[in-house]
This record gives structure tokens, C-alpha cells and sequence, in this order.
């Protein structure tokens, strides 16, 4: 079976289409954030070199222990694409402040079919929110915020099913 292209799993609400839809600076900085998020989902995540600064401080995954920069990014994502691969986003909200920065709010929805947080695969499919306030430098991420409840993702992937 082919994977679904990133392009065909992000989604974006009509509130935040209509900011896609507009002709101003924040659709122009929209544009670049959901081009962020293709290169994020993409099976291959040497997209994120088009994206992402080299030195991008993703400043949850730093406090996971992972590498600073792209590389550390691309590490994680090569783990999270390969437990769920058909990763779906929704971008339900979108707030800009200055120039330079952004906030989403987002829905994941995804099928965990590999290991993911170090639970094996359980066939269940999930669904948690993710807020990310981001700053991008010349259309690329630079420094991301991301809160995800990694912890009730853990519980929702390993309690009994009821």
C-alpha cells in the first residue's frame, strides 16, 4: 500500500483557511508553517532541511534529552513516522504576534502500527492535541514550543481496551 502524501494529511479548519485565504503577511507566514508541518510528517524527513534552520531549538525535545538543531528534530521524527505513520493533523486555531512568531492548535490523529515511546505496536488508534508556539527566521522554523501529553498517550496505548 502507498503512504498518503503530508500534503493530503493536514487539514485546516475554516478559521484558519481563511487566514490561508487572505492576502496579508499572516497568510504568507501560515503558508510557511504548513509547509513546516509537510516536511514534519513526510515519510522522509530530509524535507526539514528545506524548513527548518540547522540550529532550530525545539526546546520540548532538548528536555527529552534529544540533540539540539535539525538533527535532533529528524531523529525524533524518524521515530514518531515510523510508530504512526499515517499521521493526520488539524490545525483547529492559529495566533501570530509580531512578526516572527506563531501559535497552532492542533488535533493528531494517527494509527500506531510501530513502536512509538517504546510501547510496541498496538494497532489503536489515537488522538491527542498538540499546541506548538513557533518562531521562523526567513520562512524557516527556528525555536518551537510544542506541548503534547506525552504521558496520556502512554496510557491511552497501553490501558485495556474497554
Amino acid at each position: 500500500m502507498e503512504a498518503i502524501p503530508s500534503i493530503q494529511r493536514i487539514e485546516l479548519s475554516p478559521a484558519v483557511r481563511a487566514i490561508l485565504e487572505a492576502d496579508s503577511p499572516n497568510s504568507d507566514r501560515l503558508r510557511n508553517f504548513v509547509r513546516y508541518l509537510e516536511s514534519l510528517i513526510a515519510h522522509d524527513p530530509a524535507g526539514l532541511d528545506r524548513t527548518v534552520t540547522a540550529d532550530v531549538r525545539c526546546h520540548e525535545l532538548e528536555a527529552m534529552g534529544l540533540p539540539r538543531g535539525r538533527d535532533g528534530l529528524k531523529t525524533f521524527r524518524r521515530q514518531v513516522n515510523a510508530g504512526i505513520p499515517d499521521e493526520h493533523i488539524t490545525i483547529t486555531a492559529m495566533r501570530f504576534e509580531g512578526s516572527d512568531i506563531m501559535e497552532a492548535d492542533m488535533v493528531m490523529d494517527a494509527t500506531q502500527t510501530g513502536e512509538l515511546l517504546g510501547i510496541p505496536a498496538t494497532g489503536r488508534q489515537i488522538r491527542f492535541d498538540v499546541h506548538e508556539r513557533c518562531r521562523f527566521e526567513d520562512g524557516k522554523l527556528a525555536e518551537r514550543w510544542a506541548k503534547v501529553d506525552i504521558e496520556d498517550i502512554k496510557r491511552r496505548l497501553t490501558s485495556p481496551i474497554q
